[in-house]
């Protein structure tokens, strides 16, 4: 299976204004810093959450017609592709299949499945998958991750603990838009 991100999210789920107001940094100077750390904490958080937070758009390969998709939440399919036995991509009909959503995982559930091509690419899924708005928690875990990451940026601390405050409850704050492999 493989998956390719073909169109990036329009925007971050936490802005540099946003992160910068919470770690009360007037100046300019640490921008590329902050922005790094942003970066980082949110793919971060959406490997820990196996999640997308913000919409995106995705190519899935697979060898074979698969009934869970990868990232979630799902916003659509787009279209499914299989490869004839000729070697050529067609479009499923969409009538023959139809997407559903079981405890926050996107599934397909399909009505008839066409023979394929022997291949390991031989099913093409594009979807969508992404928030339309960034869940609160998540957000806020990711600000304090941010802060934490910002403020603890140097290999050795002497004599402060880099211990997070409340770890537990910033923890639980994600826990229950994770998404079990």
């Amino acid at each position: 299976m493989q998956i390719v991100q073909i169109i990036a999210p329009v925007e971050k789920s936490i802005s540099l204004v946003d992160a910068k107001g919470f770690l009360r940094v007037l100046e300019s100077d640490d921008d590329v810093v902050i922005q790094n750390i942003i970066d980082a904490v949110e793919e971060h958080t959406q490997n820990v959450l196996n999640r997308q937070l913000e919409i995106a758009t995705y190519e899935l390969y697979t060898d074979d017609f698969i009934f869970k998709l990868p990232k979630n939440p799902i916003v659509s399919v787009d279209k499914i592709e299989y490869m004839d036995e000729s070697g050529a991509y067609v479009v499923l009909d969409s009538t023959t299949y139809y997407l559903y959503e079981k405890n926050g995982i996107g599934f397909i559930s399909y009505s008839e499945i066409p023979l394929i091509k022997e291949y390991k690419k031989a099913v093409k899924i594009t979807f969508v998958a992404g928030y339309e708005t960034v869940p609160k928690p998540i957000k806020s875990y990711m600000r304090v991750k941010i802060a934490n990451y910002y403020e603890n940026r140097e290999e050795y601390v002497i004599g402060v603990s880099s211990t997070e405050v409340a770890n537990g409850f910033i923890d639980n704050l994600i826990k229950p838009y994770r998404v079990r492999p």
